[in-house]
């Protein structure tokens, strides 16, 4: 028997599209929603220039299946963690920039996904919650580190312990965001910010993520020598030279593929 359907793929022009498509649920996470996501990232999402994570509905995700974790009491948590964090570090490992559209409410682990984008684009009516600790539990889906290193310790704790919601303003402020557009333009401005990422330079988008990963947020005297190595690699890659060339000309680069 197949799962119902959580994640939809939809391609076109380099984006990898993965759409959370249950939101008669609010496109809560199940272990259906685990394999899926998992599928996604490990098969076409490799193949992009950018992936953009987006939702139907009037919520980006609720967090976990309540109903269903209630429902079958002798089944650990853990099962759907590791499931997720399996797509989360394959999702982390894509060359491609990942982004990330978000409307109505990110709660639990649904705040994890949102906040393992490259690029987090909200809905001026989003809320972002981490929400475990309300009913007894501990965050996962690396909201522990990603959390904090979003909007700084302090503020983080203060979610997690209070599980106050964050607004989109807030969010915006605080870092955590990109940018904040009205509800209505999301999709419109997520897809279109996807589709010039995708048109971009592939390999020196890819390089430039690394860097930032690695870094940490901490500059170092290795980091350092990295950024220099990787910038004398890219001004001799044909992207490099391409986009060289394209400038003293005047013209749109050409990028290989």
């Amino acid at each position: 028997m197949s799962d119902p359907e959580r994640i939809r793929i939809e391609q076109g022009d380099g984006v990898c599209r993965l759409v959370l498509a249950n939101p008669g649920a609010h496109n809560a996470v199940d272990h259906a929603f685990g394999r899926q996501f998992l599928a996604a990232v490990t098969g076409p999402a490799r193949e992009a220039r950018c992936v953009e994570i987006v939702a139907e509905g009037p919520n980006f995700c609720v967090g976990g299946d309540i109903r269903g974790f209630a429902a079958e009491p002798d089944r650990s948590l853990s099962e759907l963690a590791d499931a997720f964090h399996a797509g989360q570090r394959a999702l982390f490992d894509l060359a491609a920039p990942v982004v990330v559209a978000v409307q109505g409410w990110a709660a639990g682990i649904g705040l994890s996904l949102a906040l393992s984008g490259d690029l987090v684009v909200l809905g001026e009516g989003a809320r972002l919650r981490p929400a475990y600790t309300a009913i007894g539990l501990t965050p996962d889906g690396g909201m522990t580190a990603t959390l904090p290193a979003a909007v700084g310790r302090a503020r983080a704790m203060d979610m997690f312990l209070t599980n106050r919601p964050m607004d989109a303003a807030e969010a915006l402020a605080a870092g955590l965001a990109a940018r904040v557009v009205p509800d209505d333009d999301l999709r419109v401005e997520a897809d279109a910010i996807a589709d010039g990422i995708a048109a971009g330079p592939p390999q020196a988008l890819a390089a430039t993520k690394r860097l930032v990963r690695a870094a940490g947020g901490v500059l170092t005297d290795a980091h350092l020598d990295a950024e220099s190595a990787s910038i004398g690699e890219r001004g001799s890659s044909p992207e490099g030279r391409e986009g060289i060339t394209a400038f003293l000309g005047k013209r749109v680069p050409a990028w290989p593929s």
